[in-house]
């Protein structure tokens, strides 16, 4: 019979699929399940950029429909460095930006450009689960660095130290992080860079929430090396375009045509209407304010599950998020399990939370919870029931 490529055992079903097939037979049984899962936005993007793109639809033209280049329109990519400049202060030129079907397309051109099999790549611990899969597919050596709740999830420089080696290839940032929310420190990030110096390693940062930050500021790694900085970036978060899947790659001018190449060979090109709508949004007038609002509405909701957290599981052990969409929650003091619990949680309390072992090796009690897609009042009610939950065991 015919086999298959070992290479496909590396890789699973994403964790959050599992959950939506789940919540989907629940659903049709008609149970309101309150979705403290998924990272889905719940602001869709600017009434006036959806405008100015529904006017485009009713021209007799090709334009939205065929294909792009597989680098991505030029007026896209153009928005794009102008907005770095913007908001980064950061000089990139559009030819060293490549646009891809979403961020795990950004992901896996990156990857697939730079590992080789038996090539250490050092990952946080916790970190997003995208990652670890597509390592094992390349055959990479992954080098795991614990952060510790105690530290705010702030990697160590002397652990980072000690894992680093002439063998590592890539170190993985993501910052603001998924799925604890912290976003990474000055030092941290000259830390790392630091070591990439001596060691000669790419720097990888998944940058997918750096415009949603309630305290602090993002760091940009590209302006501390961006002569080895690779930076995945996705549209799904902000504009809150998940479904249309567009994301981008920049970084320096020697590898992001390599990663074009491989891009061009799994999609071809992006979304062609997605990347209108990019490019529509970061010229806006809209745009700034936009976030502003967005991150307000954010922050508000994150008040509410922390206040929640606090009164209904107050043994429950996390660190305030300073960015992106989530609180990573250790129920150590509660339960054992995190997996089994969040089947539980979900078949009996119809809550649905991602378990933190999915993103940990070490946090095997805690979930992930996320606070952006549900309201107020459904997020309060939701950790209410996983404070009724860890109780009744």
């Amino acid at each position: 019979m015919r086999g298959f490529s070992p290479r496909i055992s590396a890789l699973r079903e994403s964790p959050t699929r599992k959950i939506d097939e789940l919540r989907e037979r629940l659903r049709k049984e008609n149970r309101d399940v309150i979705l403290l899962s998924t990272g889905q936005p719940s602001v869709p993007p600017p009434r006036e950029v959806r405008e100015t793109l529904a006017e485009l639809l009713k021209i007799d033209s090709m334009e939205l429909y065929g294909y792009t280049p597989s680098q991505g329109i030029l007026e896209a990519r153009q928005a794009i460095s102008e907005d770095l400049k913007r908001v980064g202060g950061l000089d990139v030129p559009p030819e060293q930006i490549v646009l891809t079907a979403g961020g795990q397309a950004a992901m896996f051109s990156t990857l697939a450009t730079l590992i080789e099999p038996g090539d250490e790549v050092v990952i946080m611990d916790p970190t997003y689960f995208g990652y670890r899969p597509l390592l094992e597919y390349f055959g990479a050596v992954i080098k795991r660095v614990v952060t510790r709740l105690e530290d705010g999830f702030q990697p160590d420089p002397e652990t980072l130290k000690s894992v680093v080696s002439r063998k590592t290839k890539a170190v993985i940032l993501v910052s603001p992080d998924n799925p604890t929310g912290r976003t990474l420190s000055t030092e941290a990030a000259k830390a790392v860079v630091d070591l990439a110096k001596e060691y000669d390693f790419w720097i990888i940062t998944d940058e997918a929430y750096k415009t949603l930050i309630y305290e602090g500021e993002h760091v940009y790694f590209y302006k501390l090396a961006p002569e080895r900085t690779i930076s995945i970036n996705t549209f799904s978060k902000d504009p809150a375009i998940p479904g249309w899947r567009l994301g981008y790659v920049y970084g320096p001018p020697e590898v992001i045509p390599k990663i074009k190449l491989m891009n061009e060979e799994m999609v071809y090109c992006p979304p062609s209407f997605a990347q209108r709508l990019a490019a529509i949004y970061l010229r806006s007038e809209a745009r700034m304010r936009y976030i502003k609002e967005v991150v307000e509405v954010y922050r508000q909701k994150r008040d509410v599950a922390i206040s929640a957290l606090r009164r209904y599981i107050p043994e429950a052990r996390f660190v305030t998020p300073s960015g992106s969409m989530f609180i990573f929650v250790d129920l150590a003091r509660y339960v054992q399990d995190g997996e089994s619990f969040a089947r539980e949680l979900l078949e009996r309390y119809n809550v649905a939370v991602v378990p933190g072992s999915y993103f940990s090796d070490v946090y095997k009690a805690a979930v992930r919870i996320s606070f952006v897609t549900e309201t107020p009042q459904r997020i309060e009610e939701g950790i209410r029931r996983i404070g009724e939950a860890v109780g009744a065991r």
